[in-house]
């Protein structure tokens, strides 16, 4: 069977109120699905309210298999991966496995058939431009009240996708969790240290957040939802700053990093650093000064993540692209609007930079 879809203002209305949804594809249960929803005369509001009640429909039956939907938006060599192979993940957390055909793949929005609740942003922070200009010109794939969700390392993420979305459209996660692709459908959890946080940053209702955590913690990471995401994040990126590019930089695990005298003098100068920002940009984190960071630092996060390789270095490792820019980077952003000096910051951008450019001469 062939179908074809169109809808059109015709030669009386000066605008078109109707909304449909058309799939040859199985949605949920359902074979196929098919919805017309009539506008309302040019009353006002007519359009919100047929695009509205059609993507509710699409998302009720969607859910009617029993499982939630998700749908991985990838390219190339992974989406080929996970469509053979589907998707694992192993390591310290319960083993998952969804074997091929059970995980929707799509390599442009145009092939997604639904509206999603969640879009979790989890690649790479130089993506991100694109990502959100895709997304805006795409909000069909978005639920009326889908939110944002950024997984990803770093601070002032959030600032491209608020060019195109609301704050209260827009959330962040915190995760302490480190992981390592063993292969393109494959994710070992290696280390982990404290729950996955989630929150807005801008005082927006969090209740809907709780459906993401619980899903997350019944995959066995645990996950909670926090009125305190920014302190979340600046206690990330204190771990990250610090740890991430010299763990890259000397090739070292973390726990390898505290047990060199050298690489912890340069550490406490990073993480002082770090602080002289947070108080001129009067931002907060959990502890009050540097000090206070440091005890945690040394007798709980890092013996926690003792094994854990950077993802810095494991870009590196691949040839691919590094977060410095997010990371030590926006530590320098921030220090010099600020009239400040951050040399260790600058030091450690200067060398990943470098890094980075004598990995591709190599190749």
């Amino acid at each position: 069977m062939k179908t074809y879809s169109i809808t059109d203002t015709g030669i009386l209305r000066e605008m078109n109120q109707d909304y449909f949804f058309a799939s040859d594809e199985p949605v949920g249960n359902l074979p196929n699905l098919y919805i017309v929803a009539d506008g309302m005369g040019g009353h006002k509001a007519g359009d919100y309210a047929s695009r509205y009640t059609t993507q509710r429909i699409v998302a009720s039956v969607s859910r009617s298999s029993g499982e939630e939907p998700v749908t991985v938006y990838s390219k190339s060599h992974t989406a080929d991966c996970i469509e053979e192979n589907g998707v694992k993940r192993c390591g310290i957390f319960k083993e998952i496995s969804v074997p091929a055909g059970k995980v929707k793949v799509i390599r442009n929005y145009g092939e997604a058939c639904q509206a999603y609740d969640y879009i979790i942003i989890s690649a790479k922070t130089m993506a991100d431009e694109e990502i959100a200009k895709s997304l805006d010109n795409n909000r069909n794939i978005i639920a009326p009240e889908g939110k944002i969700v950024i997984f990803q390392n770093g601070w002032g993420n959030d600032e491209v996708f608020l060019k195109y979305f609301d704050k209260n459209e827009v959330y962040n996660a915190r995760i302490i969790t480190g992981f390592e692709r063993v292969t393109p459908e494959n994710s070992k959890v290696t280390v982990h240290t404290a729950p996955i946080l989630l929150g807005s940053l801008y005082g927006a209702d969090n209740s809907c957040m709780e459906p993401l955590a619980a899903a997350i913690n019944n995959s066995g990471i645990p996950s909670e939802v926090s009125a305190d995401i920014g302190k979340a994040l600046w206690a990330k990126m204190l771990f990250n700053t610090t740890l991430n590019p010299l763990g890259a930089i000397l090739n070292s695990s973390y726990g390898e990093l505290s047990e060199s005298e050298s690489a912890c003098d340069i550490m406490n100068q990073l993480i002082d650093e770090t602080y002289s920002v947070l108080l001129a940009e009067h931002l907060e984190t959990f502890w009050s000064t540097p000090e206070e960071y440091r005890e945690v630092f040394y007798e709980k996060l890092v013996p926690d993540t003792y094994k854990h390789r950077s993802s810095t270095l494991q870009d590196i490792e691949k040839g691919q692209k590094t977060e410095i820019d997010t990371l030590n980077g926006c530590i320098i952003s921030l220090a010099r609007r600020n009239g400040i000096d951050v040399p260790g910051h600058r030091m450690i951008y200067k060398l990943i930079k470098s890094s980075r450019s004598m990995e591709k001469m190599q190749y």
